[in-house]
């Protein structure tokens, strides 16, 4: 099957999926496997934090691998993010992701350069926002999803569809998506791309510990030390305190007082979502890609959903 979407033109990609920010382990090797084996690898400018550091990693990402990879900003993260999006406009990345909050200089700044702007967000609101600012594309992030939730947030199921119903710009769904149905479900939800999080951190390219991978493939979403912390949302307060930080520049204090009653601590990163509930094994990032869209094409066209095949072309 030919996999084409509004999402996989836009981005120049051969599947409709896209890494997660990743922050801290969003690195070169990542995302170069995930971008070769046909889909959108990141790199994310919060695990480097500087500009040279970032610029180094956008190179090496480049010498690893002649597709399109992007780079994340996360403006409510990072109170030093011009001079990041700054290398990342002069090293001409194709795509650059911007993530929560006050993203729209960011977003405007990347569209003069000419350069594809996606921006992820967890509420309608916000989703409606990023197309009036001129986003390429927006990605919607549900309950499932990881990382500081906003206390509107509602579940990918619901979230997607009513963003699909009112923006006109691209979709991409992103919470608890880790495996072929999932992958399916997002797209007949509306999304034209899915980017997943979780799944790649436990792929051979993540430069997370063995330790830790192990520790995500025996996890259990329904054990409330794994689901609780990940279905928590923020309070009000928490995200005023991380706002004023970026003004302060103290962002690292109260993005840990926000995200204290979070992930444990076994699992060495904020990153992780519902997926773990797919992850059975560790494998390579084109293992992943490719049994996913394996599956998902023989569910297509030999099991079908709920009795509905799709008939492959003769």
């Amino acid at each position: 099957m030919k996999w084409k979407t509004r999402v996989t033109e836009l981005l120049g990609i051969r599947y409709p999926v896209m890494q997660g920010a990743l922050a801290g382990i969003g690195t070169a090797p990542l995302a170069a496997a995930v971008s070769k084996a046909g889909g959108l690898g990141m790199v994310t400018a919060w695990t480097l934090r500087t500009p040279e550091r970032l610029r180094k990693e956008i190179r090496k990402a480049r010498a690893m691998t002649d597709k399109p990879f992007a780079v994340n900003l996360s403006p409510a993260m990072d109170p030093a993010l011009a001079a990041l999006r700054e290398v990342a406009i002069e090293e001409r990345v194709p795509i650059i992701e911007t993530a929560g909050s006050r993203a729209v200089e960011h977003g405007m700044r990347i569209k003069e350069a000419g350069l594809i702007w996606i921006h992820k967000v967890q509420t309608l609101k916000h989703a409606l926002t990023a197309e009036r600012d001129g986003a390429d594309a927006v990605c919607i992030m549900g309950l499932e999803g990881a990382g500081l939730k906003s206390p509107l947030i509602l579940t990918t199921f619901v979230s997607v569809p009513m963003v699909v119903k009112q923006v006109k710009i691209p979709v991409i769904a992103a919470g608890g998506i880790g495996d072929a149905r999932t992958f399916l479900g997002a797209l007949a939800l509306g999304a034209e791309g899915v980017q997943l999080g979780t799944a790649f951190c436990t792929v051979k390219e993540c430069p997370l510990a063995d330790h830790y991978k192990q520790a995500l493939v025996g996890a259990d979403p329904y054990d409330p030390k794994w689901r609780d912390a990940i279905l928590a949302t923020s309070k009000a307060e928490d995200i005023q305190n991380l706002r004023d930080a970026v003004e302060s520049k103290t962002v690292m204090q109260a993005a840990a007082k926000a995200e204290s009653t979070g992930i444990p601590k076994e699992a060495g990163t904020g990153a992780i979502s519902l997926a773990i509930g797919f992850i059975d094994k560790i494998v390579t990032a084109k293992e992943l890609i490719d049994k996913i869209i394996g599956e998902a094409e023989g569910i297509l066209t030999t099991n079908g959903i709920a009795g509905w095949t799709l008939a492959p072309k003769t």
